[in-house]
C-alpha cells in the first residue's frame, strides 16, 4: 500500500538529500531512509520503490537514429533496409533488457536492505528490552536491600530498648549495692566496738570478733565487686548497640548498599 502523501513528500525529500550526499553515484539504503525522514520500515520500503523507479524513468534515453546506410539504398535494398531495422530492434530489445536487468537488481538491492535495515531494528529493540530488563532487576534489587536493612534497624532498635532495660535493672540493682554496703559499714562499725568492749574479755573473744570482722569485710568487698562488673558490661553493651544503630542509620545507594553488624556479647 502507498504511504500517505505526507510521508511519501517525507522519504522523496530524504532520498533525494541522501542521493545528493553520495554524489548522486549510489542510491540511499531503506534504513538510511527511514531514519532520515522518521518513518516505519513499510513506508520507508514502499516509498524508496517507487523513489526508484522515478529515478530510473527520468533518465533520458539514447536516440536511435536511422542509419545512413537506410537513406541511401531505401529505394533499391529493401532487404538490407529490413536487415539494418532488424538491427536497430535488436538494439531496442538489449536496451530493454538492460533496463528490465538494472531495475531487477535494485529490487534485489531493495529487498537485501529492507531485509538489514529489519535485523537492525530488531537489534535496538532487544537491546532496549536488554536494558529494561536489567534496570528492572537493579530495582528489585535495591528494594530487597532497603528492606532487609530496615528489618536489621528494627533489630537493632528492638536490642537497644532491652539493653536500655536492663541498664536501668542494673542501676536499681546499683543503689541495692550501695545500700546493702552502707549497711555493712554499719555492721563492721558496730563490730569494731563490740570488739573494742570484748577486748577485754579475753585474746580468744578479740580473735573471734576478728574473724567475723574479716568475713564482713571480705563478702561486702565481693558483693560490690561483682554487681560493679555486671554494671559496667551492660553500659557497654549499651554503648555498643547505640554506635551499631546509628552507623545502621545512614543512607544507603539502592542497588550498591554494605553493612556488617556487629554482635554484641
Amino acid at each position: 500500500m502507498r504511504p500517505a502523501s505526507d510521508t511519501m513528500e517525507r522519504i522523496s525529500a530524504a532520498a533525494d538529500e541522501l542521493f545528493e550526499q553520495n554524489g548522486r553515484a549510489t542510491y540511499p539504503t531503506v534504513d538510511a531512509v527511514r531514519k532520515a525522514a522518521r518513518v516505519n520500515m513499510n513506508d520507508a520500503n514502499s516509498g524508496m520503490r517507487e523513489w526508484r523507479r522515478n529515478q530510473m524513468a527520468r533518465a533520458v534515453p539514447a536516440a536511435v537514429q536511422v542509419p545512413a546506410a537506410i537513406t541511401e539504398v531505401q529505394a533499391t535494398l529493401v532487404a538490407q533496409v529490413w536487415q539494418v531495422a532488424q538491427a536497430v530492434a535488436g538494439e531496442s530489445l538489449g536496451a530493454a533488457q538492460a533496463a528490465w536487468n538494472a531495475e531487477r537488481n535494485q529490487l534485489e538491492t531493495l529487498n537485501k536492505e529492507m531485509a538489514d535495515a529489519f535485523e537492525a531494528q530488531a537489534a535496538e529493540l532487544e537491546g532496549l528490552r536488554s536494558g529494561m530488563r536489567a534496570a528492572a532487576d537493579q530495582a528489585e534489587s535495591a528494594a530487597a536491600t532497603g528492606k532487609a536493612l530496615q528489618g536489621e534497624i528494627d533489630r537493632l532498635r528492638a536490642r537497644l530498648a532491652a539493653s536500655e532495660s536492663d541498664a536501668r535493672r542494673d542501676a536499681a540493682r546499683m543503689e541495692e549495692v550501695e545500700r546493702r554496703a552502707s549497711e555493712l559499714r554499719r555492721e563492721l562499725d558496730h563490730a569494731h566496738q563490740e570488739l573494742a568492749a570484748a577486748h577485754a574479755g579475753g585474746r580468744e573473744a578479740m580473735r573471734a570478733h576478728a574473724l567475723e570482722l574479716a568475713a564482713v569485710r571480705a563478702d561486702a568487698r565481693q558483693a560490690e565487686a561483682v554487681l560493679r562488673g555486671e554494671l559496667d558490661v551492660s553500659r557497654q553493651q549499651q554503648l555498643e548497640l547505640m554506635q551499631i544503630v546509628s552507623a545502621a542509620a545512614v543512607p544507603v545507594i539502592p542497588g550498591d548498599a554494605r553493612y556488617n553488624v556487629k554482635e554484641g556479647p
